[in-house]
């Protein structure tokens, strides 16, 4: 059964998930709680023990959660909301006139929706929506990269993926998640080169991270913010 126990003297919630399981696990949900795992034997004392070896772990990705989503509280998702667009909050607006063909339309750095959409509709429609805004500005990138690396990619394309960004296979196809073009074009610019330079190193190596600082020698600071837009996407319901 699921339960709330303290985790030292902070206010984090703790929901106990015991079963026909053999060992414990933990894991830092997007609300910010912390979600534990254990055997049916196992007693809560022993769970706390556990989370108290555990807090340096856990801590600082429950603050970091509960950043993320305060500033998600400043910018609710819904009609009269905001929607991340290239790293900007752009305004959702609801047209009044139902007569018009479309669903979503981007217009004057504006999301403008049909009335009456469920929350599930407006993400299902924006969806589509970025993912035709992606296709042209990812494009234009890959070249410009492939041509600064002397590489050619042979064929590209876009996947829905919510916990990979981009990837490369062995065959040279490149293929990036439309959900980066709600980050910053900074971070585009990263997650571009990254998969470009993998034409050159198929791998992490020094060799591999050499070729992307050719282009952007400030990778590191650009790599820390796509992690920190993955995880207020993340919160978000996007990733």
């Amino acid at each position: 059964m699921p339960g709330e126990i303290g985790l030292d003297k902070s206010d984090v919630v703790v929901r106990i998930l015991r079963s026909d399981r053999k060992t414990m696990v933990g894991e830092v949900l997007p609300d910010s709680s912390i979600e534990v795992r254990a055997p049916l034997s196992m007693t809560t004392e022993r769970i706390q023990k556990w989370l108290d070896k555990y807090e340096p772990k856990f801590m600082p990705l429950v603050t970091q959660y509960r950043k993320m989503n305060a500033v998600l509280a400043e910018h609710p998702f819904d009609y009269g909301g905001e929607v991340l667009f290239l790293g900007e909050w752009i305004p959702i607006k609801r047209v009044d006139d139902n007569t018009n063909c479309y669903t979503a339309l981007y217009k004057d750095d504006t999301v403008v929706m049909k009335p009456g959409l469920s929350g599930a509709d407006m993400r299902w429609h924006i969806r589509d929506l970025f993912y035709d805004l992606a296709k042209p500005i990812f494009e234009k990138k890959l070249h410009y990269y492939s041509d600064l690396l002397g590489v050619r990619c042979k064929t590209w394309t876009i996947g829905d993926a919510r916990q990979r960004h981009g990837s490369c296979d062995s065959n040279g196809k490149i293929t990036f998640s439309w959900r980066i073009v709600m980050m910053s074009e900074a971070v585009i610019d990263y997650i571009i080169v990254h998969e470009v330079a993998h034409l050159k190193q198929l791998n992490h190596s020094k060799a591999f991270h050499d070729v992307v600082a050719e282009v952007l020698p400030d990778w590191k600071e650009r790599k820390k913010a796509r992690n920190e837009y993955s995880q207020l996407l993340h919160c978000g319901g996007w990733m």
